[in-house]
């Protein structure tokens, strides 16, 4: 399972690829380093590039190599003095809990899903209701690993996903190694909310900011990796928020947003006319696509209703959707208002928790557009 990215791979970013490359053209790495933003920007793609530039054989001013003994060891997720940390779930079966226990779902998840969207990590975990995090054991062995030399390069590279989630236990017992580790261990830290992470950790870091990345770049983004033609490229890059997570998602799924577009057409149509038989109908239909299908469109529905919801406050700038997506709120966003659209969200978001927990799908999806019903006619309060 190889996973083969350069730096000229990764879209945007420009800023952050200059200072890395910097790093590694003159030697002078910091010791700890914070790539940090929100969810989709490429930031696990930019720390792991850097972490091959530093054990590359024969680096270049692009960055690494790709074909040394190294570059192919990171291309396999083997090399022996790269260490990713990463936020896991507790289980009675474990006596220590450190995320090499979950090492096969994390090659899974890197492998699969390079851009990192969390759910899929909780996913792969099976994480159900617990909420991961990074325990006092993945400390305390990150302070014991330090004390031991490289054992195949100059440098021992510790990778910590989402540090955020660090237990406050286990950032205390890390604060003296990131501030003073030893000369061949360097840290990267990858994080989507730096603010949630310990003030005297986040002192301690040199910090890059990665940010959402220009509808040109998603642009070209889902025109190298699926294939899309420039019409379809357009048209979807503004929906993906500058993030390649949300481009993963409808590049994989290209042809799901129309899909998706007449559905939700369909059912607010027939719950605004109360024709319960066809909403029957519609959710035996939907409930027939899959789990993750299904969660994909409740998403779609959520991001429709608030597209509405702005749309029908007249703030077309804050608004992303298709022309097609437009051509129907023009229409329909009247009844997507205060009276309602927190309800809304509610019931979307519960019923793709529902999906989510493997609930029956016909009931969940026919009692969700039940309630469309009832919050379609509800009227605003003068």
């Amino acid at each position: 399972m190889e996973n083969r990215v350069e730096f000229n791979d990764i879209p945007g970013q420009s800023t952050i690829k200059e200072r890395l490359l910097a790093y590694g053209a003159s030697g002078n790495i910091p010791h700890a380093l914070l790539i940090s933003g929100p969810p989709g920007t490429g930031k696990m793609l930019l720390a792991r590039t850097f972490a091959k530039l530093i054990h590359c054989e024969h680096p270049s001013p692009m960055g690494p190599c790709g074909h040394c003994r190294s570059c192919r060891l990171h291309a396999e997720i083997s090399h022996p003095d790269l260490h990713f940390i990463y936020p896991i779930v507790k289980s009675t079966k474990l006596k220590h809990f450190v995320s090499a226990d979950f090492a096969p779902e994390w090659r899974e998840m890197i492998s699969r899903y390079p851009a990192m969207p969390e759910e899929k990590w909780l996913d792969l975990m099976d994480a159900g209701n617990s909420q991961p995090a990074i325990y006092v054991d993945e400390a305390e062995h990150i302070v014991e690993s330090d004390a031991y030399p490289p054992f195949a390069s100059d440098r021992k590279i510790f990778i910590i996903w989402l540090p955020e989630r660090m237990r406050p236990e286990a950032a205390n017992k890390l604060l003296k190694v990131i501030e003073e580790p030893s000369p061949t261990t360097l840290f990267i830290l990858v994080s989507n909310n730096e603010l949630r992470l310990l003030p005297t950790i986040f002192s301690r870091l040199h910090r890059l900011h990665a940010g959402r990345l220009p509808d040109d770049e998603i642009q070209q983004y889902l025109r190298d990796h699926y294939g899309l033609n420039p019409h379809d490229a357009i048209r979807l890059a503004p929906l993906c928020n500058g993030s390649i997570i949300r481009a993963d998602e409808l590049g994989a799924h290209s042809g799901e947003n129309e899909e998706f577009l007449l559905t939700y057409q369909e059912i607010m149509r027939a719950a605004y006319s109360k024709k319960v038989a066809m909403l029957k109908k519609i959710s035996d239909s939907v409930a027939t696509w899959g789990r993750e299908k299904l969660r994909r469109f409740l998403l779609y529905m959520a991001r429709m209703i608030r597209e509405n919801f702005i749309y029908n406050l007249k703030m077309p700038q804050l608004s992303a959707m298709t022309p097609e997506e437009e051509d129907f709120s023009t229409k329909f966003s009247p009844f997507i208002n205060h009276a309602n659209v927190e309800d809304f969200i509610h019931e979307t978001d519960s019923a793709r928790s529902d999906i989510e927990r493997n609930a029956n799908a016909k009931l969940v999806l026919f009692d969700f557009f039940i309630h469309c019903i009832i919050l379609l006619h509800k009227k605003p309060k003068n």
